[in-house]
């Protein structure tokens, strides 16, 4: 396969489930053909890993289209950024040869910044849920979001403004009282060692910082190639995922035009991103989860160890139901099916095709509730493995013919065209079909 994807228009890449489906690749690839790639949601909760003739990389914040030279890079306003975080990033990047500076990197003045006390707060409120845990990162990202949701918070912006100390210390005096409520005693951050770090992030990330709507909306009205990037997954979505289960942002096309302004109708295709099986990490119901040696098999094949956390992740077979609400919900007409290969071994396959929820079938997940999902028992349909190598495959017509067929039934179910197949996490390593 050709390492570029002849595209146009603004597309968006998103994740139909729960996330870790492979984003970071297909962004990757197809930024290769990109003028502007824009990171929509989250923040260094996100981990989109990137294999490539560079090297193998886990990105957090960094838009995973940063290997195109040619590329514009940029962080929305929808976008939470902890600066320590993202500079130890952009240096990282840089340490392998990949070239960051203003020309290829601008980050919302309007995005809002982690901050320690966040962080602090995020680990302290999942301490006091105790076995209602939500199972978050531990990144400061709810804290944060909640903060912006209550307009209060320190902005990216505010970094450059000459009276930013006082507007930290406002800060800093509320969140001191706000942390020392929720621990029964008087809490005190360290303000110099704080702004000291502050400082020190401004001076790489200082030229960066600019408004980024009107940049976004030139390349997209000139006609240029608009590359969108989610983070997570839109069953995590805030309003529209299994609540409390779920992000602090949006994943789906909605997020998609809440942060560049281009409406969902302006958007050429948006790209689900989906494994042969199915993962999550942190709490909420799985309804396919094995927790038998199958499932760590597929654990152990796929790695599924979280890029972010290195937590393991929860394996299943193929959530059609979910992901049908998923791509419908989410504003998804073309799908890419990944780690085909990581069933190269196995002697059968599965696929969820309904759930049973008392007594009654369904074939469509009707609403991400927790209590129906923790309730449903997968309805199998059972295919045949093809035991035969398929990380060398660069069509279609050459996979195997049980896999090619594996491939076709995920497409008839959930009735979105199947557009690549990835059979390895390099570049490379993907078949193009009808693209």
């Amino acid at each position: 396969m050709r390492e570029r994807l002849d595209w146009k228009g603004t597309n968006f890449v998103t994740d139909p489930l729960w996330g870790d489906n492979g984003k970071g690749k297909i962004v990757d690839l197809m930024a290769q053909e990109a003028d502007i790639v824009v990171r929509v949601n989250g923040g260094p909760n996100a981990g989109h890993t990137v294999r490539n003739k560079q090297g193998e990389f886990a990105l957090h914040l960094v838009p995973s289209g940063i290997f195109n030279p040619s590329a514009l890079c940029v962080l929305a306003d929808t976008v939470v950024v902890n600066p320590t975080a993202l500079v130890d990033e952009i240096n990282s990047l840089k340490k392998a040869g990949v070239t960051i500076d203003a020309g290829n990197l601008l980050i919302s003045k309007r995005a809002h910044l982690i901050m320690p006390w966040h962080i602090e707060r995020d680990k302290l409120k999942e301490i006091a849920r105790g076995g209602n845990k939500i199972g978050t990162t531990g990144k400061g990202i709810g804290p944060v979001y909640s903060d912006r949701a209550n307009r209060e918070g320190l902005l990216v912006g505010n970094l450059l403004s000459p009276d930013f100390e006082q507007k930290f210390d406002r800060e800093l005096l509320w969140q001191e009282k706000l942390t020392s409520l929720m621990v029964g005693n008087k809490i005190v951050y360290d303000k110099e060692s704080i702004l000291d770090d502050l400082n020190k992030a401004k001076d790489t990330i200082g030229p960066m910082i600019t408004n980024v709507l009107p940049t976004i909306r030139h390349y997209h009205d000139s006609g240029m190639k608009v590359l969108g990037e989610a983070g997570q997954g839109f069953l995590l979505d805030l309003d529209r995922g299994g609540y409390p289960y779920v992000t602090s942002s949006h994943p789906g096309v909605q997020g998609f035009s809440l942060a560049t302004g281009i409406a969902p109708k302006d958007v050429e295709r948006v790209i689900g991103v989906t494994k042969v099986y199915t993962t999550r990490v942190g709490e909420g119901p799985l309804p396919t989860e094995l927790l038998d040696e199958v499932g760590q098999e597929i654990r152990d094949k796929g790695k599924e160890y979280g890029a972010t956390t290195g937590r393991p992740r929860r394996c299943g077979w193929l959530d059609i139901p979910a992901l049908r609400y998923g791509t419908q919900s989410g504003g998804i007409d073309a799908l890419v099916l990944t780690k085909l290969d990581v069933f190269d071994s196995f002697d059968k396959v599965a696929i969820c095709v309904g759930y049973n929820v008392g007594g009654r079938e369904y074939k469509l997940l009707p609403d991400a509730d927790n209590e129906f999902m923790m309730s449903a028992k997968p309805i199998l349909k059972i295919l045949p493995g093809w035991n035969q190598d398929t990380s060398s495959c660069r069509s279609f017509g050459k996979l195997p013919e049980n896999a090619k067929k594996f491939v076709k039934e995920v497409e008839r179910l959930v009735n979105i065209p199947i557009q690549m197949v990835s059979v390895g996490p390099s570049r490379e390593e993907t078949i193009v079909r009808n693209f």
